[in-house]
């Protein structure tokens, strides 16, 4: 309950605030959120990067080839 009452004072607190202040606010919850999810994002993708590698160096060892996987992409394609 606590955090139900939080939010409705958060809300009266922004409902009092100008249509320009509120704006800008928005604006910088934007712009925070944004810069977290990239942040988010190339953490993800340095994770991502190492396994993929790992996957592509295994493929190659056991025969595939550049051909063989373009071939096999154009039948699922299809």
């Amino acid at each position: 309950m606590h955090n139900n009452s939080r939010r409705a004072e958060i809300a009266r607190y922004y409902a009092k605030i100008k249509p320009n202040d509120r704006a800008n606010i928005e604006n910088k919850l934007t712009e925070t959120i944004q810069l977290e999810l990239e942040k988010y994002r190339q953490k993800a993708a340095a994770r991502l990067s190492p396994i993929m590698d790992q996957a592509s160096d295994e493929a190659e060892a056991k025969g595939l080839t550049t051909d063989i996987l373009a071939s096999i992409l154009e039948q699922i394609e299809s």
